[in-house]
């Protein structure tokens, strides 16, 4: 179960989102245009760039220990097993939800830059990109963002319950696409849940990048999941 509490309040934590944005805007549509070609990629890895700097500023300033927080290789065997199974629960829920919004509600998405790089695919050094963008960075960095910096002090204040579905709110909102929207509560909420849980925020990595691998395979392998 996990311990550790937030020294940092809910200011700081909103205030941090928004300047993750303006930052990243500033980055990728002002100074990036007049350097160079700005692609997918690179904004990808700018946003993780600058969310993991702004983060460790906050926890450097707050002297925030991460250890206890949850970011340590402390029980690293089970945590990855657990964070296996409960990926695998949350994907299943994902692939479900995902049929819902085609075949009852006629929705249909609007593709993500990385959804259209793993389609346009078709060797598996095409793929590294994607998959390390999907499979390794964003659970790290998300993971880092909305579990540990926006659920912990959410929690503090609103309990577990509250905590889960108002961080988790804010990790779907963050994705700026509302056909996602009930879809990434869901999937947050059970993030948070497996965070707070196992006190190790490992667990949640791993199932974040077993969502988020399982889909681009079965992609790039033509697996239908609608």
């Amino acid at each position: 179960m996990l311990s550790g509490r937030a020294s940092w309040n809910l200011t700081t934590v909103f205030s941090l989102h928004i300047l993750r944005l303006l930052v990243g805007l500033l980055l990728v549509r002002v100074l990036y245009p007049l350097l160079f070609t700005v692609t997918p990629f690179i904004i990808e890895i700018t946003d993780r760039f600058v969310v993991l700097t702004l983060v460790w500023l906050v926890l450097r300033k707050y002297r925030g220990d991460v250890s206890s927080l949850g970011l340590s290789f402390e029980h690293l065997g089970p945590n990855i097993v657990k964070g296996v199974a409960v990926g695998g629960i949350l994907l299943a829920i994902s692939i479900y939800s995902e049929k819902m919004y085609t075949t009852i509600l006629l929705l249909t998405p609007s593709e993500h830059p990385l959804v259209m790089q793993v389609k346009d695919a078709t060797t598996w050094q095409q793929l590294l990109g994607p998959l390390f963008l999907a499979g390794v960075l964003a659970p790290l960095t998300e993971e880092i963002l909305y579990r540990l910096f926006t659920f912990l002090p959410m929690k503090e204040q609103w309990g577990f319950w509250g905590g889960a579905i108002a961080s988790s709110f804010v990790f779907a909102v963050m994705h700026f696409n509302l056909y996602w929207l009930s879809e990434m509560m869901v999937v947050g909420i059970g993030l948070a849940f497996i965070y707070n849980w196992t006190g190790s925020l490992i667990s949640a990595m791993v199932a974040h990048s077993v969502i988020n691998i399982s889909k681009i395979l079965m992609l790039f392998f033509g697996v239908s999941f609608l």
